[in-house]
């Protein structure tokens, strides 16, 4: 069944059990088949789907594993999913730098970012998304983060935001993305898009010390027109940039991050970190 979502009660008021526990973990065992874990998964989702509160490496969130990727690893693994890019981010991060989350999902970024002393802004083009993502930012009290709620592209615009409800997490404005591997029960639901470069007039940012920018196959077209329209000096420090669905770029950003003095200096399963070296 699904889960409801509950943004106003306080944290710790849905604990997370053994049973709920050792069931998530099943279901995500990899050692077994996709199929097969697949359908346990959708049994472990109609019976278990949250939502749970709990800690994470020192950082709270109420999770609703039946809908979103990350919150399943958390339950299931007991940390953050992102552990890898976070190390490659922390020696970037600190009191009085900038992070700007472009895809903040639930906030395992943003929300990382904001305890090692960052100023976030995260930007979350789903509505339902951006309501977990604003409370799990309140429950670790913090004040050093703000949300703003929408999509990221080359131009001011209204697009289709494809939803999947067993991934919200993987919402996409590619809709060749919603077929093939990750063929699901997709829907639209639609958003506004604005330019990079308009939200960070609208913020006033002068500078920004860390982008990640991870929105499922549509990366090249909220990085490349910033890159090209935004002020030398506001291009990022570092930038964090998923890849896993480059194939559905249009542009190849990795050739324009490197024509624009950007190398890389770590890399993921899924992520590259790209530094500007001159």
């Amino acid at each position: 069944m699904a889960a409801i979502l509950d943004t106003r009660s306080p944290f710790g008021t849905y604990r997370a059990e053994r049973l709920v526990r050792a069931a998530w973990r099943l279901a995500d065992r990899h050692d077994l088949s996709k199929s097969l874990r697949r359908r346990i998964r959708a049994l472990v989702s109609w019976v278990f789907s949250g939502p749970y509160d709990l800690e994470a490496e020192g950082l709270k969130f109420r999770i609703y594993p039946g809908e979103n990727y990350d919150d399943r690893k958390i339950l299931a693994k007991g940390r953050l999913p992102e552990r890898d890019e976070h190390k490659l981010l922390e020696p970037y991060l600190g009191n009085g730098k900038v992070f700007v989350d472009i895809g903040a999902n639930i906030g395992s970024y943003s929300i990382f970012a904001a305890q090692k002393g960052a100023e976030v802004l995260a930007v979350e083009a789903n509505p339902h998304t951006a309501a977990k993502l604003k409370f799990n930012i309140r429950a670790n009290g913090l004040e050093n983060v703000k949300v703003v709620e929408t999509a990221v592209g080359p131009k001011e615009d209204t697009l289709p935001l494809w939803l999947e409800p067993s991934n919200y997490g993987f919402a996409t404005l590619v809709k060749d993305l919603t077929t093939g591997e990750w063929a699901g029960n997709w829907s639209p639901t639609f958003v506004d898009v604005k330019p990079l470069t308009a939200i960070t007039d609208d913020e006033m940012l002068t500078r920004i010390d860390v982008l990640k920018v991870d929105v499922e196959g549509f990366e090249d077209r909220v990085l490349l027109p910033f890159l090209r329209h935004a002020e030398r000096s506001l291009w990022p420090r570092v930038i964090l940039l998923e890849t896993n669905c480059r194939p559905y770029w249009t542009e190849d950003c990795l050739s324009e991050l490197a024509n624009r003095a950007y190398k890389v200096t770590g890399q993921t399963n899924d992520n590259m970190v790209f530094e500007l070296t001159a």
